[in-house]
């Protein structure tokens, strides 16, 4: 990825975080974070990447709320930034907290269940 595409990519991310806690709290969705935004070469498509934290619901439901929403945020974006396109975007669910967290428990498990062979070892 060049650098204006990291450039612009940090950009939006840090005017969408701010976005999503001002204007988005009418969602219910509990903590909304960009995690992650990739730029395409163009600098006209934005992948954007959200976690959620304190939801009770699914998070594909409500990276379909925020799609739905997608027009008023792009508009809210547009109006922050000083490109010649405002880009579009898509949002995705990063399931990288998730992920983490299910290894760390297999990782977990298997050193309980280690110690337990070495403690009935030594018995």
């Amino acid at each position: 990825m060049s650098i204006r595409m990291e450039k612009v990519a940090e950009e939006i991310k840090h005017r969408l975080n701010t976005a999503m806690t001002k204007d988005l709290s009418d969602l219910n969705a509990g903590l909304i974070t960009i995690s992650k935004v990739v730029m395409s070469p163009d600098l006209k498509l934005a992948k954007v990447y959200v976690s959620f934290l304190g939801n009770k619901e699914p998070a594909e439901k409500l990276v379909e709320r925020i799609n739905f929403r997608k027009p008023h945020i792009r508009y809210m974006l547009g109006r922050q930034l000083t490109m010649k396109y405002t880009p579009d975007l898509i949002f995705y669910f990063d399931d990288t907290m998730e992920y983490a967290d299910k290894i760390n428990k297999l990782l977990n498990d298997v050193k309980k269940s280690d110690e337990e062979l070495h403690k009935d070892d030594t018995a």
